[in-house]
């Protein structure tokens, strides 16, 4: 087991260094602050699992779950113009750091550490896939927060960067065992949708690409892209956590009753 944390570390430690080499060569405007962004998730991450946090696995987990949205998006949009190898590597890499962190073994050497985690309860089990869902939905808004002007909004900018603060701060307080962190995570679900339907519908307007030809045309459609694979990645979280809410509506209302 001891081989298998090293490992996904290892792997979260490579993505850190690709993201950090690609704000400092490739990347420029606001996507450099997200590589820089990406570079310190990554790293968090690495070090959370040689450190044995209790925390760590769930992290590490959506941050594969980030990827491999990001490969499903990148198949489903690009199927029909190739480039299959590069997302083949992508996703294999991704299936590697979510495999070695499966297991009954793996998730008590971590999520044992904290007390207040019972997975006695199916409605736990719950909880815990949807704050790894969320750790790729904060990923994710911070990635179309920094998408060119030409493909959003500063109204949608700034809507995906508070979305994306409340959402960490609602995970961070559920995952100490806070009801207040519940209902963060429910009203960061329910503003994902709708930032979610307004991006989409902001690229997919007749208007967003009738008025353009040639290059231009071609830099419009990869904002369609960049838009549909950041939607793609964070409107699971929001499902997570709205469902999460509606699990553990009941056990609320009694909890606060008996107090």
């Amino acid at each position: 087991m001891k081989a298998r944390r090293y490992l996904a570390a290892a792997i979260l430690g490579a993505y850190a260094v690709l993201h950090g080499v690609g704000a400092a060569v490739y990347v420029f405007g606001p996507m450099r602050f997200c590589a820089a962004f990406f570079v310190v998730g990554c790293a968090v991450g690495a070090v959370a699992l040689v450190r044995r946090t209790f925390w760590a696995r769930r992290y590490a987990m959506g941050v594969a779950l980030a990827g491999l949205f990001n490969c499903a998006a990148y198949f489903g949009w690009f199927h029909d113009f190739g480039g299959w190898r590069f997302g083949a590597l992508e996703l294999g890499a991704f299936v590697a750091l979510f495999g070695l962190l499966l297991g009954k073994k793996m998730r008590g050497f971590y999520d044992d550490l904290a007390p207040h985690w019972e997975f006695d309860h199916p409605t736990m089990h719950l909880l815990a896939a949807a704050l790894s869902l969320n750790v790729a939905g904060i990923a994710m808004l911070v990635y179309y927060a920094c998408l060119e002007s030409n493909w959003t909004t500063d109204g949608l900018r700034i809507s995906a960067l508070v979305t994306a603060a409340l959402l960490a701060v609602g995970s961070i307080s559920a995952a100490r065992g806070r009801i207040a962190g519940l209902l963060l995570m429910t009203a960061a679900g329910g503003a994902s949708l709708w930032l979610g339907f307004r991006a989409y519908e902001l690229v997919s307007a007749p208007a967003f690409l009738a008025p353009h030809c040639g290059q231009w045309a071609l830099f419009q459609s990869w904002g369609q892209w960049e838009t549909f694979k950041s939607v793609v990645g964070f409107a699971p979280a929001a499902l997570g956590s709205l469902l999460c809410f509606g699990v553990f509506l009941g056990p609320m209302v009694r909890f606060v009753r008996n107090r």
